[in-house]
């Protein structure tokens, strides 16, 4: 496999490509300017050439002697610098003054520059033409190019080294942080990268890998608490059901304790396969289920249903259960079996919390944020400390709490779950030897 340029390396071909097109830029530029300026001092001189001839036209010529004018051009001629380079036509196209480098100029742009110009001299029109040659020119330009050719070479390696020397020591820091990540594994999530005080990328890439590996550190000890908690919870009802049918088996025994024994193991039986029931759900529940199907439900049948499959289990325990509705329908978005299990979910925990003679209430409201359920008790209560955990799988406030209580602590983190997919909140409120009331808000609809 093609082992790919490092970052570095990019970086330094992408800084040398558009380094290579500017100098070409400039060093077009720099010919362009140079030419410009060049040509325009030839012109310049031009000018100033054919003004002389113009000058001496205006001065010296005489009609009656038209000899006269022509000495004096030629006079002018040798003094002036390229005066060979001079031609004069009177009116009639004659020849004054002109030679055949003159002509040659004519024929040739590339290696002279002419201007032609008229001047009129006693009413007389006179046709000027003055040429230079440009190979000095063209030898300055020469000299530029090659100047150019050979110090872009040698720019544009230094600049490439410097850029790669330079976005090497710039993209240190990130394989420091490459280097720490990899030796962060799943033994060791609580180690943190050294962030770096510039302020910059790096830092906030940095703060961004120690984020993620909060995150990362959280989600593991949550995963590994739940895998322990359900170890335990799924190892106890399984050593009961074993130990009693080992009892039991020991010696011969009366019917009667066999069928005890037998209805120790169904109950054992049912507690573990709710449990498995309860795992399933809050697993299929992280993987991500699809939407629940939502209906216009009607809270006060549904709530009275709920009391009333509740109202067996308060009688045994000898606990009085109510229900409270305004006289008005009251109306929300759910799904009706998700529901339910989430209002008995809370009235079976407020049933193992309450202790004999008092009292649980289902209140259904409506008020300016939206429809309500509540279910209060009048129980043992939660502390301060427990209460912002109580949603949490497996969580208990203390064992003697839920060893008397029964139940694997899953209850209320599904019943969270189910008022999640209804975009519901599901709140809680307490105080330690009064009671606890748990109330689903629903959005305003």
């Amino acid at each position: 496999m093609m082992r790919r340029w490092s970052i570095g390396a990019r970086l330094t071909l992408w800084y040398s490509l558009v380094l290579l097109t500017g100098l070409a830029l400039f060093g077009a530029g720099v010919l362009l300017v140079v030419k410009h300026s060049l040509i325009t001092t030839v012109d310049e001189t031009l000018a100033q050439q054919a003004k002389g001839v113009a000058t001496v036209l205006q001065t010296e010529f005489n009609p009656a002697k038209p000899q006269h004018l022509q000495e004096e051009l030629s006079e002018y001629a040798q003094a002036t610098p390229e005066g060979n380079l001079i031609e004069v036509r009177d009116g009639e196209g004659t020849v004054l003054i002109g030679s055949r480098v003159v002509a040659d100029a004519r024929a040739s742009r590339w290696r002279y520059r002419t201007l032609a110009t008229e001047t009129t001299a006693h009413g007389q029109t006179f046709r000027i033409r003055v040429a230079a040659p440009l190979n000095g020119t063209v030898a300055t330009l020469r000299h530029v190019r090659e100047l150019l050719l050979w110090a872009t070479p040698g720019v544009l390696l230094i600049a490439s080294l410097g850029g790669y020397w330079i976005s090497r020591r710039a993209l240190q820091p990130v394989d420091a942080i490459t280097r720490a990540a990899r030796s962060i594994g799943i033994e060791n999530l609580s180690q943190r990268l050294e962030v770096p005080t510039t302020g910059d990328e790096l830092t906030r890439l940095s703060e961004t890998w120690n984020g993620m590996l909060e995150r990362l550190e959280s989600a593991v000890r949550r995963l590994s608490q739940f895998t322990a908690d359900a170890s335990h919870e799924l190892r106890t009802p399984i050593t009961l059901i074993r130990a009693t049918a080992e009892l039991t088996l020991r010696r011969e025994r009366p019917a009667e304790t066999y069928r005890e024994a037998l209805r120790q193991i169904i109950d054992g039986s049912d507690r573990t396969a709710r449990l498995i029931e309860d795992l399933l759900l809050l697993a299929r529940a992280d993987a991500g289920l699809p939407a629940l199907p939502l209906d216009r439900v009607e809270l006060t049948p549904l709530v009275r249903d709920v009391c009333e499959q509740g109202q067996i289990l308060a009688q045994k325990r000898q606990l009085e259960i109510s229900t409270e509705a305004p006289e008005h329908p009251v109306f929300v978005d759910a799904n009706d079996p998700a529901l339910r299990r989430l209002l008995l979910l809370l009235v079976d925990n407020a049933l193992k919390y309450t202790p004999a003679g008092g009292r649980i209430t289902l209140t259904v409201a409506l008020d300016s944020s939206g429809p309500t359920v509540t279910v209060r008790d009048t129980g043992i209560g939660i502390p301060d400390t427990a209460l912002p955990h109580v949603f949490e799988r497996f969580y208990r406030v203390d064992e003697s709490r839920n060893r008397d209580a029964g139940g694997a602590g899953l209850g209320l983190s599904i019943a969270h779950w189910i008022a999640e997919r209804h975009h519901a909140r599901l709140e809680a409120e307490s105080v330690v030897g009064r009671g606890s009331a748990f109330r689903v808000r629903f959005p305003q609809t």
